[in-house]
């Protein structure tokens, strides 16, 4: 591979979510089919288009483990990602992903917190991923010709993330949050992600949001549907 085009797919830095740093890049495959649940775009002053993409989602409430009736818990599996295709769409360093969760809520107790634990949350970048040519089908054709496989990599290991509820309405969790990727596409998959909320009052819904941010400072923010836990 070409320095140029490594500088293209290179992993810029880590990211620090609870003091947990970023792991070396490794091959990967994606085989599974993708769904686009919803998306947006914005574009700039060049002419690029940029995209923001989730999809897959599945978010399942279940009974919580310690039976309060202040509890609920859910899982979580899917994607987000983002495209920029355009005359630039190669040149592009340092485009921030970021997803979460906005949780609502009538009322929360002091104390109240919302905790997610991630197996692994892993990126993809290539020509050949399966999943990243179904969502992006102009990808093959964007990405220059040498990058064989699709590179890839765990950029949040196992973690636990605990945030406090705000008193009443709602609180947004990131879980991923200003990621810095290179090049024109990027994709971020998870899968048994675990999340509980204990201490709020009444029912608690909770809606997933993906957003892209260029290094231009254009914007996109997409919102998954809501979904009510208890």
């Amino acid at each position: 591979m070409t320095n140029m085009n490594k500088s293209r797919l290179r992993f810029t830095r880590a990211i620090a979510v609870a003091g947990i740093t970023a792991l070396g890049v490794v091959m990967g495959n994606g085989t599974a089919p993708a769904a686009v649940d919803n998306e947006n775009s914005v574009q700039d002053v060049n002419g690029n288009h940029i995209r923001v993409v989730m999809g897959d989602t599945n978010i399942q409430g279940v009974m919580p483990l310690d039976s309060s009736p202040l509890s609920v818990e859910f899982f979580h599996d899917g994607y987000a990602g983002f495209e920029i295709t355009g005359p630039n769409a190669n040149e592009f360093e340092a485009s921030e992903l970021s997803f979460g969760y906005q949780i609502g809520y009538p009322v929360a107790l002091g104390g109240a917190l919302v905790v997610l634990s991630t197996p692994s949350l892993d990126w993809e970048l290539g020509a050949n991923n399966a999943i990243i040519t179904e969502v992006f089908p102009n990808q093959a054709l964007i990405l220059e010709s040498g990058t064989n496989g699709a590179l890839g990599g765990a950029i949040i290991p196992s973690q636990e993330i605990a945030i406090e509820l705000e008193p009443g309405g709602i609180t947004t969790v990131p879980v991923l949050d200003r990621q810095p990727f290179d090049g024109p596409a990027a994709l971020v998959r998870m899968n048994g992600m675990h999340g509980s909320v204990s201490g709020a009052v009444g029912p608690v819904t909770i809606r997933p949001y993906a957003m892209v941010t260029t290094a231009g400072g254009n914007t996109a923010m997409t919102y998954g549907m809501p979904q009510q836990l208890n």
